[in-house]
C-alpha cells in the first residue's frame, strides 16, 4: 500500500519521506467490531522519527516547550492515484525522548471512540431546569389499594386482656377506643383515617370519605361484659346511621366472636364508626383482641412532572465527555421502534418534586439502557454517535466474495457467545408498600436449553420503568426533604404530546394480571418487548426460551402474551462461529453491515467483519476475522 506521510509542526505542514518514519514497517490500521456494534478504526501507537523530522520536532519542542504542538497524516493512494486521508492524528509532547538520532514519540488518540472509552463510567450530574423538554407530563396517577389497621387502645389488663371503662353516652351508646397500629394512604385520595378515643361523640369516625366508594372492612376480636346492665354489646354503623353489624350477649365471662368481614357502600362524606353499648346501668367490656382492617381503593391527584427526551441526555454526556466541548453529535434512529420514538426520561428528583432537581447518569447506563430496552446499539461515523438498531448493521447484501484467495484458514466456536440463562428486565425494587407486589417490571430469568457453558446474557436496564415505583416517589412529595435512596435514579415513560402537556399512553398494550388493566402504564417495557427486540441476537445461541422465574408479578400478559409464556426467536443475525484468515488482496471493504464470503473445501463461508488488519507499507497481507452468518455447500 503507497503511502504519504505529513508531518504538521506548529500548524506547518511538512511532506516527509518515509525514510523519516523509523518504525514506517510498523505503522498498522485496523477496523474493529466491540461487540456486535458498528466498526471503529485504530492505528500505531508511537511513531520513531529520524532526519528532517527529528530536526522539526526537536526545534519545536525547544522553543515551545510543553506548549509544542505537532501531528502527523498518513495518506493512502487510490485507484484513481489519487491520495485520501487514512488516518491522523496529534503528537504527545509529553510522552517524547529523544537519544540525538531519534525521537520517540506517542500519539494521541483523541477520536470519538477513544474519548468514549476514557469517559463512558463517569456520572455526571445536570441540572433538569437545563435540560427538561417544554411541556411536563400530566401524571394522572396510580390508582391502588389502601388500608389501614386499627387497634383497641383499651387498658391492658394482667393476663394480657384489655378493659374498656364505660362512659356515659347518648342512650348509653360510647365510641370505641381505637388507635391506627398502620395505614397506607394517598394524599388527595379523599380518605381521612384518625384515632379515635372513648367517648360520647357518636360521630368520631375511623374512616371517612369525601367521595363514594366501597371500602372492605374486616374485624377479629373476642368480647365479654360484667357488670349490673341488663345486656351490652358492640356495633359497626356508618356516621349516616346505617347499622351494618352487631354483636350481643357475652355476659360474665361468656365470650363473643367478633370475626365478620364485608365491604361497606360509603356515600361522600360519610364514614364508619365502631360503637359499644350497655342498657340501663353501666357494663364493663372486656377484650381479648380487636383488630379492625379496612381496604379501599386510593387515587391522588394528578400532577405535573418536567420530561426529557433521551437525545437530550445523550448530546449532553457526549458534550461532558468531550470536556465541555461541542464537536460531537448524537443521533438516534426514529421510525424504528415507536417505544422508544414516545419515551420520556424523568429524573427521580423531579417525580419527588424537589426543587432544582437534578439527573444523574452516565453514559454506559445510557447505552445499556439503549441495548437492553430497545436493541440499538452506537455506531461512529466521522464526528457523529449514531444509536441504531442492531439488525440493521447485519444486512444480507455481500460486499466481497473472496473465493479461495486466502490462506492461513482457521473456523473455531466462541464460547463466550453461548449462554445458558438469559436475565431480562430491571433491578428488584424493595418497596414499602404492598402494592409493589402488583409491580412486574423487575428481572425475568430464562433457560436457553444449553449446558454446555454457564454464561449469562443479562439484559438489565439501569433506567426504570416500574410504575409503581413512579407512584411511590410521587407519595413523598412534601412530606420531607431527606435523601431516598431512589433520588439518583432515572426512570422512563412512554407518552404521546397532546396539547401542551404530555399524556401517558395506555393503548394498544392491553394488559392483564394487574389490580387495575385500565390504568396501568408502561406496559410497552415489560420483559416480552426487549426480548423482542434484542431477538436478533438472543437467536444466535438459541431458538427458544422458557421461563423459570420473576422477582415480580410474573402473572402479567402484555397483548396476550404471558410472562410464564415460552418465547420462540426465528433466526440470529450470526452464529457462534468465527471464521479467520489471510489475503494478499489489500481492497478492504468500507461497509460495516455487508458480508463477506469464502469457500474452503466445499463449503461457504459468509459472515461480517470483526476485525480487519494490516501492516500498511509492509506486504504482509491482510488478516480478517469473521463473525459467522452462516456456513452453506458451495
Amino acid at each position: 500500500m503507497l503511502c504519504k506521510y505529513v508531518l504538521t509542526v506548529d500548524n506547518i505542514p511538512y511532506d516527509i519521506p518515509q525514510s523519516c518514519i523509523q518504525n514506517w514497517d510498523e505503522i498498522k490500521f485496523s477496523r474493529k467490531r466491540s461487540e456486535l456494534e458498528g466498526i471503529t478504526r485504530s492505528f500505531t501507537s508511537k511513531f520513531q522519527f529520524v532526519g528532517e523530522a527529528y530536526s522539526l520536532l526537536l526545534n519545536q519542542y525547544l522553543s515551545k516547550y510543553l506548549a509544542s504542538s505537532a501531528g502527523i497524516t498518513v495518506y493512502t493512494i487510490t485507484n484513481t492515484h489519487t491520495y485520501e486521508e487514512l488516518f491522523s492524528c496529534m503528537l504527545d509532547f509529553s510522552s517524547l525522548s529523544y537519544d540525538g538520532r531519534v525521537i520517540n514519540m506517542n500519539s494521541i488518540d483523541d477520536s470519538i471512540a477513544n474519548i468514549i472509552k476514557a469517559s463512558k463510567g463517569t456520572q455526571y450530574e445536570y441540572a433538569v431546569s437545563e435540560i427538561k423538554e417544554t411541556y411536563q407530563l400530566y401524571y394522572d396517577r396510580l390508582p391502588y389499594v389502601g388500608n389501614v389497621t386499627h387497634y383497641l387502645g383499651g387498658r391492658t389488663l394482667e393476663n394480657g386482656n384489655q378493659y374498656v371503662s364505660p362512659v356515659s353516652g347518648g342512650d348509653h351508646f360510647m365510641t370505641l377506643p381505637m388507635y391506627v397500629g398502620s395505614s397506607e394512604i394517598v394524599s388527595g385520595s379523599g380518605i381521612e383515617v384518625r384515632d379515635v378515643g372513648a367517648g360520647s361523640n357518636l360521630e368520631s369516625c375511623l374512616i371517612s370519605s369525601s367521595k363514594s366508594m366501597s371500602v372492605k372492612v374486616s374485624i377479629k376480636g373476642v368480647f365479654w361484659w360484667s357488670g349490673s346492665s341488663l345486656a351490652a354489646g358492640v356495633q359497626l354503623k356508618t356516621k349516616s346511621g346505617t347499622l351494618l353489624k352487631e354483636w350481643k350477649g357475652g355476659w360474665d365471662g361468656d365470650s363473643i366472636s367478633l370475626s365478620w368481614e364485608s365491604d361497606v357502600a360509603l356515600s361522600a362524606g360519610d364514614g364508619i364508626v365502631l360503637l359499644g353499648y350497655y342498657e340501663s346501668k353501666f357494663a364493663e367490656l372486656y377484650f381479648t383482641k380487636l383488630d379492625v382492617t379496612m381496604t379501599f381503593p386510593s387515587k391522588g391527584l394528578p400532577i405535573p412532572i418536567d420530561t426529557i427526551k433521551p437525545i437530550t441526555i445523550l448530546n449532553r454526556l457526549l458534550k461532558s465527555m468531550n470536556e465541555g466541548k461541542d464537536g460531537i453529535l448524537g443521533e438516534i434512529a426514529s421510525g424504528v421502534d415507536s417505544r422508544l420514538d414516545d419515551s420520556l426520561i424523568l429524573a427521580a428528583e423531579s417525580i419527588r418534586g424537589i426543587p432544582e432537581a437534578k439527573l444523574y447518569t452516565s453514559y454506559t447506563k445510557f447505552v445499556n439502557w439503549m441495548e437492553a430496552e430497545f436493541g440499538f446499539v452506537q455506531v461512529i461515523k466521522g464526528n457523529t454517535v449514531l444509536f441504531v438498531h442492531r439488525d440493521d448493521l447485519f444486512s444480507n447484501n455481500n460486499a466481497k466474495d473472496l473465493g479461495s484467495d486466502f490462506s492461513d484458514f482457521e473456523y473455531k466456536v466462541e464460547e463466550s457467545r453461548m449462554y445458558s440463562r438469559v436475565k431480562v428486565g430491571y433491578d428488584k425494587q424493595d418497596y414499602e408498600n404492598t402494592n409493589g407486589r402488583d409491580e412486574f417490571r423487575f428481572t425475568t430469568e430464562y433457560s436457553t436449553g444449553i449446558t454446555i457453558t454457564d454464561n449469562v446474557y443479562e439484559l438489565i436496564s439501569p433506567y426504570r420503568a416500574d410504575a409503581y415505583g413512579i407512584e411511590f416517589l410521587v407519595q413523598k412529595r412534601g412530606k420531607d426533604t431527606t435523601d431516598d435512596e431512589s433520588d439518583n435514579d432515572v426512570f422512563f415513560v412512554g407518552a404521546n404530546l397532546t396539547g401542551k402537556e404530555y399524556m401517558l399512553i395506555r393503548t394498544g398494550w392491553d394488559v392483564s394480571g394487574v389490580l387495575d388493566p385500565k390504568t396501568m402504564f408502561n406496559s410497552m417495557y415489560w420483559q416480552g418487548a426487549m426480548l423482542k427486540a434484542n431477538a436478533g441476537y438472543i437467536g444466535m445461541f438459541t431458538k427458544i426460551l422458557r421461563y423459570s422465574s420473576s422477582e415480580g408479578n410474573s402473572d402479567v400478559s402484555v397483548n396476550g402474551v404471558g410472562m410464564k409464556d415460552d418465547f420462540n426467536i426465528k433466526d440470529g443475525i450470526i452464529t457462534c462461529g468465527d471464521v479467520s484468515f489471510t489475503t494478499f488482496d489489500d481492497d478492504i471493504p468500507q461497509t460495516d453491515d455487508e458480508t463477506i464470503k469464502i469457500q474452503k473445501d466445499g463449503l461457504v463461508y459468509e459472515g461480517y467483519i470483526k476485525e480487519v488488519s494490516s501492516v500498511i507499507e509492509r506486504n504482509d497481507g491482510v488478516k480478517y476475522d469473521l463473525f459467522v452468518r452462516s456456513i452453506s455447500k458451495s
